[in-house]
């Protein structure tokens, strides 16, 4: 069976800290919350010395944390309690996935330390509170995963799921689940948080659902193959399994003794190969896929990098988001024509320009709201985004005169003095 490495790296790595933000920051923190709370949406704001730029949100976390702010996809989410007492364990965060994938396990240590730093926080030990560490394999055409090939302790939980597309896994924290909706087994979990688990599932299926195409470039496979078929190995360690057994609660610690806990994990969760008739499992041949996950094990764990960078993920998520809204337009047009009881002949002739110059007509009209909410886009998407230089559109219909000019070219200066204000905005990540 023919197998290809196509990632190997952290995925999760949760680290609380004792420290607090000083009582300034903490009251900016109230004020925007109460915005985003107001707004009903996540409010961007900066934060400490540094100027660190994230959104805030409306509400916090379970645990005690009041204020939940997020630096963007190719950052952080950071968790604060409202307190400035720097002797409590009151600042938490947990990197994006894809920051992760991004950036090695030594730039995403450097730049959490460098945040707390530049957001002004008083802070001293860490402590890991979750490690998981994910290995993408491009598997054979014929691959099926088979929950009865797991061997693992008598007493972990074995969580298989059958699905077909479109359906997601439920959650299972106590007993196996098992879900029939088709015979394609798409993800089976062994053990359980805050312990040990180990998961192997469908990442193709998993990156398209979950909108998170950046996938696609770090294995370098387009999302409309179908013939490309990649499964993830995954292995997690909870605090449960951190401290209490490994005795890892520092960065220091995980990096001297995460490859011995993964590991042995590794071979505590072992996937058989096919067609053995051994009865004694101990003596049956491992599948080829576990082979390699072991292979992968062997290398230094915190030197993997999958080359992706920073600006490919933010352009990634632009494209989607550009794609995303058109598909939005083009839907609300065809429900227009069907109010509006147009013939085929019509829609083609003369719908499109019939919509252009609506919308411009609505955008250039002395009551428009249109540029208060593009702002307000703007500062949602302001993180995730990669400025572009190029023209944003190709699809235009309407000629350029064909649009109405007066309230445009009345604040012609006015907008653009905004436009390269937000793209010359500094963002700490």
């Amino acid at each position: 069976m023919k197998i290809k490495q196509l990632y190997a790296g952290f995925d999760t790595i949760e680290v609380a800290f004792l420290g607090a933000l000083p009582i300034e920051a903490l009251e900016t923190f109230r004020e925007a919350k109460q915005e985003a709370a107001k707004q009903q949406e996540r409010q961007l704001m900066t934060i400490g010395p540094g100027n660190v730029a994230g959104h805030i949100a409306s509400h916090g976390l379970t645990g005690g944390y009041a204020f939940l702010f997020d630096t963007g996809p190719t950052g952080d989410i950071w968790s604060f309690k409202d307190t400035a007492d720097p002797s409590k364990w009151n600042i938490a965060v947990k990197p994006h996935a894809s920051a992760l994938a991004c950036h090695s396990y030594q730039e995403t240590r450097e730049r959490i330390l460098d945040t707390l730093n530049a957001m002004g926080c008083r802070f001293g030990k860490e402590s890991i509170r979750r490690v998981d560490f994910a290995m993408d394999f491009l598997m054979p055409e014929m691959f099926e995963l088979n929950h009865m090939q797991f061997v693992s302790h008598h007493r972990s939980k074995l969580s298989p799921y059958f699905g077909s597309k479109g359906e997601t896994k439920e959650t299972d924290t106590d007993k196996a689940a098992l879900v029939f909706r088709g015979r394609r087994t798409e993800s089976v979990t062994v053990g359980k948080m805050p312990g040990r688990q180990v998961i192997v599932y469908d990442k193709r299926k998993a990156a398209i659902e979950q909108r998170t195409y950046y996938w696609f470039r770090v294995w370098g496979i387009n999302p409309k193959d179908t013939t490309k078929n990649v499964w993830r190995v995954e292995l997690r360690a909870g605090k449960k399994e951190l401290k209490d057994k490994w005795n890892i609660r520092t960065f220091a610690d995980l990096e001297n003794s995460v490859g011995d806990l993964f590991n042995d994990t590794i071979e505590k969760v072992r996937y058989l190969d096919d067609f053995q008739t051994d009865g004694n499992v101990t003596r049956q041949r491992k599948h080829p896929l576990w082979l390699a996950a072991a292979e992968c094990l062997s290398k230094k764990f915190i030197d993997y990098h999958s080359g992706l960078v920073p600006e490919q993920v933010r352009e990634v998520f632009r494209d989607q988001q550009i794609e995303t809204y058109i598909q939005q337009i083009t839907g609300n047009a065809a429900g227009l024509a069907a109010v509006l009881e147009l013939t085929d002949e019509e829609i083609s002739e003369t719908f499109g320009q019939d919509i252009g110059q609506t919308i411009s007509n609505r955008i250039n009209c002395a009551e428009t709201n249109f540029f208060e909410s593009r702002d307000r886009a703007q500062n949602r998407l302001v993180l995730k985004t990669q400025p572009i230089t190029s023209k944003r559109l190709d699809q235009a219909i309407l000629p350029k005169e064909s649009h109405p000019k007066t309230a445009f070219e009345k604040d012609k200066v006015r907008l653009q003095a905004i436009v390269d204000r937000l793209r010359k905005r500094p963002i700490d990540y």
